[in-house]
């Protein structure tokens, strides 16, 4: 498979390549790219960890 074909896959979808093609070196590169780009949350406090799962729960439900 090429670099086009694992941009044009969503995060799920090479998500499930890697899991499937162990030795695909690329697509596992690229996957690792794309979850260090998205953004980190760093939660101190027991407050925080509420907070972010909470956010997260509703994000998921709303889509």
């Amino acid at each position: 498979m090429t670099n086009s074909n694992y941009q044009a896959m969503t995060d799920e979808e090479l998500r499930d390549w890697v899991r499937y093609h162990p030795k695909d070196v690329e697509a596992f590169h690229i996957l690792m790219d794309r979850l260090e780009q998205r953004p980190k949350v760093f939660c101190s406090t027991d407050e925080e960890i509420e907070a972010e799962l909470q956010k997260r729960i509703n994000q998921t439900r709303s889509q």
